[in-house]
């Protein structure tokens, strides 16, 4: 029998599902106040250090904001006009997350087709490999995904680049069975993989930049489709 080691789960990290779970539930919902630090550590039963890192986690993939002088609060994501969106938290940080990336995704494909080196296009070429073989699977897709886009970014030589793929996908692979499970188009999620890859072994930053364009326009528009829908239903 083959087995993989047990990744150990870090408290913060329980700490962290459990306020994930109390927003999907309702019982915290867009606006309200988080308790005080104190009565929380007391509820849960984890040290501060535990409880301040789990924030920093909520903050990140955007389901709490810290206003200062007042306390942390769940997030009131809001439209381009300044609405509150009518869907789910989660779902309203996954679509503002899409749009960043609609601006940020362009310009590290356009560089790593400038700045990329025989070694990262090895690498590359081995995590595309990876993707074919596990297409079927949104686990292995989530990561394969993530593999992909960082190794694009490291291809810049630009460490900020590198930090915002990394942080940017956090909140993705803490949601990806209901991001993944979305993008139905596997052959499409693979082509386009496969024509980025194609534009920055030839250095063209221009095709690069366009292709990664039209792939996060295709999932950012498939996901924001699907979360409405799921809203209404």
């Amino acid at each position: 029998m083959e087995t993989r080691k047990v990744k150990p789960t870090r408290i913060y990290e329980k700490v962290v599902e459990e306020l994930k779970d109390l927003i999907s539930r309702g019982e915290l919902r867009p606006g309200d106040p988080l308790p005080p630090e104190r009565q929380m550590m007391e509820d849960l039963g984890v040290s501060r250090s535990s409880l301040r890192e789990a924030f920093r986690v909520l903050e990140l993939i955007g389901l709490i904001e810290s206003v200062p002088g007042k306390g942390r609060f769940v997030r009131r994501p809001v439209t381009e006009t300044g609405e509150s969106r009518n869907i789910p938290l989660e779902g309203a940080a996954v679509l503002e997350l899409m749009e960043a990336r609609r601006i940020i995704d362009p310009a590290i494909a356009g560089e790593a087709a400038k700045r990329a080196l025989p070694s990262d296009l090895t690498k590359l070429r081995r995590i595309l490999s990876r993707t074919e073989q596990n297409l079927e699977s949104t686990t292995h897709r989530a990561q394969t995904d993530f593999d992909f886009h960082l190794a694009l970014a490291e291809s810049t030589h630009n460490f900020i680049f590198v930090n915002i793929v990394k942080m940017t996908f956090n909140l993705i692979m803490a949601a990806h069975d209901r991001i993944y499970s979305r993008l139905t188009d596997k052959q499409a999620f693979l082509k386009e993989h496969s024509g980025l890859y194609t534009a920055i072994v030839d250095h063209d930053p221009k095709l690069a930049a366009r292709i990664a364009a039209t792939h996060i326009e295709r999932v950012y528009h498939t996901l924001q489709e699907s979360i409405s829908l799921e809203d209404q239903g």
